[in-house]
């Protein structure tokens, strides 16, 4: 999953490299306002299931989704590595 890894790598870059006019510097001050971006997402991403269905903007929601998630996750300080290691715990594969 190497897009994961450029786009957390974007917002680490962001959140060292604070630039005047970029969302990720924005927003990422505000952990409360990304918490709120995530739950927003997610309610729009189970939404946008029930419509009339979309294969585009379901994709879209959900990319929404994954790109705040990364966001708080990185506000927490918590490595994504941890997840990919608990979905590897979860199905008992080899390493994604």
């Amino acid at each position: 999953m190497k897009f994961i890894k450029k786009i957390i790598e974007k917002i680490k870059n962001r959140r060292l490299k604070k630039k005047k006019f970029s969302y990720i510097s924005l927003i990422i001050k505000d952990k409360n306002y990304i918490k709120k971006k995530v739950m927003e997402e997610a309610y729009e991403f189970c939404n946008e299931s029930k419509k009339n269905f979309s294969k585009k903007k379901f994709v879209n929601e959900f990319c929404d989704l994954l790109f705040h998630s990364l966001l708080l996750f990185d506000t927490h300080k918590v490595s994504f590595s941890l997840v990919k290691k608990e979905m590897n715990n979860r199905f008992k594969k080899k390493p994604v």
